[in-house]
């Protein structure tokens, strides 16, 4: 699990961002990854710029890079908005609530810590071919009838942004939070 050194649960719940002493690799991190989408978005400008989309040589490009260009802004917005915490409401009772995601937790193998009265972490294994154990947690705040919860992930050189699977995510949740 990455470190989060004095999350301060009250704070992050009332202001709806992760509210926690950053050490300088988070700092760093967080630079590397914003330079990295940067370089690359305005080396895809650049090299757009040059094709001649009636050339049938240069079709590849034309349609590769504004690809490129898009899924790195996505990136760049993920990594962003890494810290901030997404609410998805709920009508079931709050302690029931949060029997439902412990139990969803169970089922798919999370490994969970931190459960307090305002805060569970859902913690996964994941494999993307890199070296130690390394997590994706998942981050649940409780606020009266609501849940907040971000997804953020560990790395040992780089935190890259969550992309996809934070969808996934509030979709599951909001799924096992409905009344049945």
């Amino acid at each position: 699990m990455r470190t989060l050194t004095n999350l301060d649960i009250n704070k992050s719940i009332e202001s709806r961002k992760l509210i926690f002493e950053e050490n300088w690799f988070d700092k760093f991190d967080n630079f590397t990854n914003y330079l990295i989408f940067i370089a690359l978005i305005t080396s895809s400008v650049l090299c757009l710029k040059e094709i001649n989309p009636l050339s049938s040589n240069d079709r590849v490009g034309y349609y590769l890079f504004p690809l490129v260009i898009v899924f790195c802004l996505y990136g760049f917005y993920c990594k962003f908005y890494e810290k901030h915490l997404k609410e998805i409401k709920f009508y079931i009772h709050r302690e029931e609530a949060k029997q439902k995601i412990l139990e969803y937790g169970k089922k798919y193998n999370y490994r969970i810590s931190k459960i307090s009265d305002n805060l569970v972490f859902l913690n996964e294994p994941i494999n993307d071919f890199s070296f130690g154990n390394q997590e994706k947690t998942i981050l649940v705040f409780f606020k009266n009838n609501t849940i907040l919860y971000t997804v953020i992930k560990e790395g040992v050189r780089l935190n890259a942004p969550v992309l996809f699977s934070q969808h996934f995510t509030r979709r599951d949740l909001k799924k096992i939070l409905q009344k049945k």
